[in-house]
């Protein structure tokens, strides 16, 4: 029993090192939350807003002519529009053309591309 005490008193020591060595507990911060603001009210848009924007003139081969209302035009980058007039111009198939346009207020199908409304159109030679 002599070497039961100072073997004891070791155990102790190095059990109370370890504890000591070991990170301490974690603690949480305080938790604040931002402030928030609550957005400045607004009336809704009127009308049309991102999509009315003028196009202006845009030059390209008419790909469906006719007499309209509806007509279809590529430009030389490849960009499809497709058009909408009730004026009756008439376009051909395979004419170069410049054109005005703005986007349509109406949703018509007039084939694929970007829906125009078209304004004025001029032959190109």
């Amino acid at each position: 029993m002599r070497y039961a005490a100072p073997a004891v008193a070791a155990i102790l020591v190095v059990t109370a090192a370890g504890c000591a060595s070991s990170p301490p507990a974690y603690t949480s911060p305080a938790y604040t939350s931002p402030a928030y603001t609550s957005p400045a009210a607004s009336h809704p848009p009127r009308g049309f807003t991102d999509n009315d924007k003028p196009t202006g003139w845009i030059v390209g081969t008419v790909t469906a002519g006719g007499t309209g209302p509806c007509y279809g035009l590529v430009t030389d980058d490849g960009t499809r529009y497709a058009l909408h007039s009730t004026a009756g111009a008439r376009l051909d198939k395979g004419a170069r053309v410049r054109v005005e346009g703005t986007p349509a207020k109406i949703r018509i199908d007039c084939g694929p591309g970007r829906l125009l409304e078209m304004t004025a159109a001029e032959p190109l030679r």
